[in-house]
């Protein structure tokens, strides 16, 4: 008899767990275990805004922005899609930036796509949005591979500075080709790590995956102001790339 109670326990628990997921999908399970193993976690659409396009027509640059500055002292950012081949976007150990990201990305197929934000108290916050796409995006090679003069072009960075009420905004760009390896005869090529830095104070440091698309661009935001901000690429062949944002 108390085995079956607690087994009923066990079964209403995982019910109510689902049923909170606002996009349900058969491998979100095992990643967010992958992710954050035992960690607690609750679904939190009311303070995580994630925007994605009505329909991503074009699978290998697929426009996102997090917004989860609504949860104070956030400690780290990660951005998942469930059903692309390569499940990880992006994971920022947030220092000094706020929990606001904007980077286009590749999608293989429809998917949901997952915002995780771990609080000061170490709960984790899950957002959730879904793609519409024909899909496709990570098995396609680059475009800038291809270029003629992709040896002088390859890292070449630019960015820019702009005051918001309540922020400073880090606009930066690469060319970079973040081959997935996906496509037969191309090796994988791709940016995997990423510095922030404000007068060399530290103000991210960040996992990039070949999941995001070719020639990155990415926004960022932080309050703490500085003269002179420097972002520092790294990619999976030892190069890097350095920026400075004045």
């Amino acid at each position: 008899m108390k085995y079956i109670f607690f087994l009923l326990i066990y079964f209403l628990f995982a019910q109510n767990t689902y049923a909170n997921n606002p996009v349900e999908s058969p491998t979100f399970d095992d990643i967010l275990k992958r992710i954050i193993q035992d960690d607690k976690y609750i679904f939190d659409d009311k303070n995580i805004n994630i925007k994605v396009p009505l329909f991503a027509d074009n699978p290998v640059q697929v426009p996102i922005f997090v917004d989860a500055k609504a949860i104070k002292n956030a400690k780290r950012l990660i951005l998942f899609a469930d059903l692309n081949p390569i499940e990880k976007i992006i994971d920022m150990d947030l220092v000094n930036l706020l929990p606001i990201v904007s980077l286009n990305i590749k999608v293989a197929q429809e998917t949901p796509i997952r915002a995780l934000i771990l609080d000061d108290k170490g709960l984790w916050h899950i957002g959730s949005n879904n793609i519409k796409s024909f899909g496709g995006g990570c098995s396609v090679s680059s475009v800038a591979s291809t270029d003629t003069n992709f040896d002088k072009l390859l890292g070449k960075a630019k960015g820019n500075v702009f005051k918001t009420p309540d922020s400073i905004r880090l606009k930066a760009s690469i060319f970079h080709p973040m081959e997935t390896g996906l496509v037969f005869g191309n090796s994988e090529f791709y940016i995997n790590k990423i510095t922030i830095k404000a007068d060399d104070k530290v103000l991210a440091n960040i996992d990039a995956y070949s999941s995001i698309s070719e020639n990155p661009r990415f926004i960022f935001e932080t309050t703490l102001e500085s003269q002179n901000y420097k972002i520092e690429f790294f990619d999976i062949d030892g190069n890097k790339f350095n920026m400075d944002i004045k």
